[in-house]
């Protein structure tokens, strides 16, 4: 959860940076994408009342990566 957080909260040129240059710190710190993935199983395995809870979080933290791409939104 962590690394997602601290990776949608980054300003807007360190994660074009990273798109650009490749970011270093993935290959020890964690690569986000990962974790974020991670947390989609995390919220498959959890009972209906904790992975509600934990999805309203995530999706507070996607939010800040701007609108949700229309193919791959679950919702719908």
């Amino acid at each position: 959860m962590r690394l997602w957080k601290d990776y949608v909260h980054r300003p807007t040129r360190e994660l074009w940076h990273d798109e650009e240059f490749g970011n270093v710190h993935r290959y020890c710190c964690g690569n986000p994408f990962e974790g974020r993935a991670l947390l989609d199983g995390v919220i498959r395995a959890l009972s209906p009342r904790g992975a509600r809870e934990l999805r309203t979080i995530i999706e507070e933290l996607d939010a800040f990566m701007g609108p949700p791409d229309p193919a791959v939104d679950r919702r719908r």
